[in-house]
């Protein structure tokens, strides 16, 4: 059984430790490349923290603000996250940014197209809300057949947009108007 809660600011500790562990599995043996890093990148740096805790401070007013939601295991251990967050521009504020994961060892236990049912919900319902966005690699075909069952609609492909390791990567654009 899992649950999704809302972030505190009491959790985050926790939550660091489990982005700490997720972003260190990034482009692992038998795992997709999901966030555009090197094996040697893909760690959490204070930046990254900062970025997360910088946003949960600006309790969605203006550019910059961010919420998180875990999914919780029956032991209350964090097994995924979802998050949105402002565009960084103005005149944007009708259109938040997707970013999600789900711990390697709950993955095809439909915790990802929870997070996205709660998370299109939770946008549906706030009138503020009319787009959610998503950047995604194009190799991370399983993250976009989640996408697509969940009605997002391709917008974009980017060819080239990274080189990692000396190896291209596309990076797909998704969009979903929860106003219908």
């Amino acid at each position: 059984m899992i649950s999704i809660k809302e972030l505190n600011k009491d959790k985050l500790d926790d939550f660091f430790q489990y982005l700490k562990i997720h972003l260190s599995e990034n482009g692992q043996k038998g795992i997709t490349l999901f966030q555009p890093l090197s094996k040697n990148q893909s760690e959490l740096s204070d930046e990254w923290k900062a970025k997360f805790e910088d946003g949960m401070n600006n309790k969605n007013e203006g550019i910059g603000w961010r919420k998180i939601w875990v999914a919780l295991n029956e032991e209350n251990k964090i097994v995924g996250h979802i998050d949105i967050r402002s565009q960084n521009q103005l005149n944007a504020e009708h259109r938040v940014l997707l970013g999600m994961g789900v711990d390697s060892n709950f993955r095809n236990l439909k915790i990802g197209q929870n997070l996205l049912e709660f998370i299109i919900d939770y946008c549906r319902n706030n009138r503020k809300i009319s787009w959610i966005d998503l950047q995604v690699l194009t190799n991370n075909i399983p993250a976009i057949r989640l996408y697509k069952k969940m009605n997002f609609e391709q917008l974009s492909i980017t060819k080239d947009m990274f080189r990692i390791d000396n190896i291209s990567y596309d990076y797909t654009s998704m969009t979903l108007n929860v106003e219908n």
